[in-house]
């Protein structure tokens, strides 16, 4: 396995297309993990075994308002 400073190196060697490339995937990534995340915290509220929890209180709980 290679280490982070590797894998720095390699992504600064790449083309600028190659670059952008691996940022627009790691940008998916990112995005899916987020997603994940705020399932686990929706389904975690619904478990809790409330019939009916408000939208707002969802996005609350999860961290989406204040």
């Amino acid at each position: 396995m290679s280490t982070v400073l590797e894998i720095e190196k390699a992504i600064e060697a790449l083309p600028t297309k190659e670059f952008w490339q691996i940022a627009e995937w790691m940008e998916q990534k990112r995005i899916e993990a987020e997603e994940a995340q705020d399932l686990a915290r929706a389904e975690a509220i619904l478990a809790e075994g409330e019939d009916f929890v408000p939208w707002e209180d969802v996005q609350r709980r999860c961290g989406l308002l204040p």
